[in-house]
Parts: structure tokens; sequence; C-alpha cells
């Protein structure tokens, strides 16, 4: 559109400057041209062919002449010749233009186009001017040279124009196309590719900076779709992992609890003994429900839940309570415990901090025979508080550490339904510690036995809460 609109500007102005000089061309002719009327006055035949007409060229032109009075009566006409040798007469207005001085003419004339009276007459250019005597004298010239010149360069400009236009556009679409080549091809790599594809890199021309930009983003995009595809897939597997393992270990609670229902249907009514044992039995496998049940939906809240605001915990109020109640729950177990310089306070949530530290404690009384000792140690580590907690008992092997943190994880003989709980305590204190910017983690303890270390960011006054 640009282009074509500069082709018409850039035509337009050169057709009317070329217009222009043949009109000032034109002009100047009538401002040169002899003033010669026949003898007789009112003879208004055509001339006679001039002697020095080459016949062979054809007759030449002759401008129509006319004097009329100052009152407009006609003096004297002779008859112009256009270049076919056709006479013509003038078709003048009944209000003549204002004669003005023109640079072209030594008198004052006025010039305008008019048509002459024949049918197939010519347009042409008149001059008007007016003699001492206040005659009027009008000449005219035949304007088919110029109107012809001025057509046949109208037509040229169109054919050149349309000419430029389509080459411009043969040009821009094999510029266009060379240029969209790449894009091309990587539309037609992408295209390709599948769901198990998109870690691939898309390779296309790297000559053109703009395509190779663009390669490179959309290699960027498909590794994040690739890495978010994985993280959906392992989502989905822990999803299947965590209902399959929820559900095996619904069954077995459940499934005691309809064997004590049908011990009641068999007669255990009947029997005190057998009664008590089945209410007993029933009351213990519903409490498991209630506990599991409350377990999944902390594990679920945690999980899901935004990161949670966190406070000023103080560390060794927090220790002192855990180990103050693990000695009042069963002493067969000493649990112990010490504070290194600095600890002061983390950022974290009082009840859950306690949770994960009952938690610790209370795997050391349910895992471990009696006897075996625990500690609970805190120490400052950089802009981190590291609490421990360590026993001297059988400890775990390297990959059994590894998966310690799983859900219903359980170390097989030892850690079963009977002997642990639920499988699902240390995924929530995990769960607890990621929610507040830190982690668990678990190591052999110098000398033998188990130590998992809950690491969380240390809380200073300028921090805010969060």
């Amino acid at each position: 559109m640009v282009l074509a609109a500069g082709l018409v500007l850039a035509n337009g102005a050169v057709y009317l400057a070329l217009a222009a000089h043949l009109r000032e061309r034109l002009d100047s002719a009538l401002s040169d041209t002899p003033i010669v009327f026949i003898d007789h006055a009112g003879d208004n035949r055509p001339p006679a062919d001039d002697p020095d007409d080459d016949p062979m060229a054809g007759p030449r032109t002759s401008p129509f002449l006319q004097q009329t009075s100052a009152d407009g009566t006609v003096l004297r006409t002779r008859n112009g010749r256009d270049f076919s040798g056709r006479s013509f007469t003038v078709e003048l207005p009944d209000t003549l233009p204002d004669i003005v001085r023109s640079e072209l003419a030594d008198r004052p004339v006025a010039y305008f186009d008019t048509r002459s009276r024949e049918p197939a007459g010519p347009r042409v250019r008149v001059q008007v001017s007016t003699d001492a005597q206040g005659r009027i004298l009008v000449i005219a010239l035949p304007r088919t040279e110029t109107d012809t010149t001025l057509s046949q360069l109208a037509w040229i400009q169109v054919g050149a124009s349309i000419g430029v236009l389509l080459l411009v556009c043969v040009a821009g679409a094999v510029l266009v196309r060379g240029r969209i080549r790449p894009l091309r091809s990587l539309a037609e790599a992408v295209e390709v590719l599948s769901l198990d594809d998109l870690g691939a890199q898309v390779h296309v021309d790297p000559t053109t900076s703009e395509v190779r930009e663009l390669a490179t983003a959309t290699n960027v995009l498909l590794q994040r779709m690739h890495e978010a595809l994985i993280k959906e897939r392992a989502a989905q597997e822990r999803l299947r992992q965590f209902i399959a393992d929820a559900s095996h270990e619904l069954r077995t609670p459940v499934a005691a609890v309809s064997a004590y229902a049908q011990l009641f249907d068999l007669g255990a009514k009947d029997r005190p003994a057998d009664l008590a044992r089945s209410m007993a039995g029933i009351q213990r496998e519903t409490a498991r429900l209630r506990d599991l049940a409350d377990d999944l939906l902390t594990l679920a809240a945690t999980e899901d839940a935004p990161p949670t605001e966190t406070e000023a915990v103080d560390v060794a109020t927090v220790i002192g309570q855990a180990v103050e109640a693990a000695l009042a729950v069963d002493r067969r177990w000493p649990t112990t415990s010490s504070l290194g310089p600095g600890v002061g306070a983390v950022a974290a949530d009082p009840a859950g901090l306690r949770r994960i530290l009952d938690n610790l404690i209370g795997n050391v009384r349910t895992h471990t025979p009696p006897g075996t000792c625990a500690h609970v140690e805190a120490r400052r580590q950089d802009r981190d508080v590291v609490i421990s907690v360590a026993d001297d008992g059988p400890g775990l092997g390297v990959e059994d550490r590894a998966r310690m943190f799983d859900r219903f994880w359980r170390e097989d003989p030892s850690r079963s339904r009977q002997a642990g709980g639920s499988g699902l305590g240390l995924s929530i204190a995990a769960t607890l510690a990621r929610c507040w910017d830190g982690h668990l983690s678990a190591a052999e303890s110098p000398g033998g036995g188990l130590t998992v270390s809950l690491t969380l960011p240390a809380y200073a006054d300028e921090d805010g809460p969060g």
C-alpha cells in the first residue's frame, strides 16, 4: 500500500509537471502566432494549404482567428485546421475571462481551454487579447499533440506502475518465502514432537538472528513443558501410590472391625469375656482408623496449602517441653537435650514444631528396644538452626534412610502395623518443615544408631512474619 501510494504521488507529480510545461509551451506558441486574416471580411472558408507544406508529411495546423468589436460584433474570422487537416471553429463562452498582463505576450491576454464546435473537432487552447482600439482578438490552437502526449504518459505510467508493483510483489514473495522457510522448518519440527519428545531440541538455520531467537525460545518452552510433564506424571504416580497405600492401610483395621463384629454375631455377646474382647478390639481398630484419617487430612492440608505464616519460636522452650513429655510417657528410653551457643529462635509454628519433635522422639520409643538413649541437640549453622534427634539403637541402612520420609513407609519387620503407627508421621513432619522453608534429613549416628535433623531458618528481629 505504501509503495502504491508513493507511485501514485510520483506519477501524479510528473504528469502535472509535464502538463504545465506543455500548456506553457502551447501558450507561448499562441503568443508567437502571426495574425493573418483573409482579405475579404466574413469569408469563413478554411485557409488554403501553405505552399511550404510537404504533401508527403500531411498538412500543418493553423490557428483559429477571430476579431470582434467591443460590443461583441464579429469583425473577421479565420477557421483553424487541426493535425488531420480538418477545419475547426471555437465554441466560445458567453463571458470571456478577464484579460491580464502575461509574461508570454507583450499585451494583456487571457488563456483558457475549450472545445471546437465540430462534434469530432479537437480540444483547443485559446488566447484572448485586446488591441488599442478595444477590439477583442481570439486565437486558438488545437491541443491534440498535448493531449496525445499526456495520454501516452498516463498509459506509460500506469503500465510502469503495474510492472513495478508486480515486480515488487514477486520479489517480496520470493524474499518472504526465503525468510519464512526456517520458520516452516521450525513449525514442522514442533508438529512431529510427541509428549515423550518434548525434551528434544529443535534445530533450525542459525543464520537469521530472529529465527535463532525464536528457536531458542521454543526450545526453552519445550524444556519447561517437558519438566512440567515429568512433574505431573510423577505427581500422578505419587497419587496412585498414595491411594494404593491408603487403601492397603485402611484394609487391615476395617477387616479387623468386621472380624470382631462377626465374632459378636457368633455368640460373643453371650460370653462376657469374648464380648469384652470384641468391644475392645473394635474400639482399638476404630481409633486406628480415626488416627489414620486425621493423619491423611493433615498431610493433604499441609501439602496443598500455601506457605504458612511463621513466628519466632524459642527453640529451648519447645525442646524442653518435648523432652519432659517423653520422660513422662516412658522413662525406659532415657532422653536428654543440649543447646549450642546462639540458637535463639526459629521461624516456624509452635504447635507444628512441637509435633515434629514429639514424632521424632516417639519413633525412638516405637522402633528401638528399651534402654536406647535419645539425645535432642540444637545448634546454630550459618543463618539456620539445626535440631537433631539422635539415638544409639540399631539404626537404618542407606536405602531405608532415603525412603523413611515417604508416605506409609515402614522398615520390615520391626516397623509393622502392630509396632508402629500409620507410617505418615515422618511424611507429615517433612511437609511441615518445607512449609517453613526448612527440611528434614537422616544420617547414621556416631557409633551407630540414627540421627534425624530438622533444619529451619533462624528468626531475626528484622524478619517479619512469614
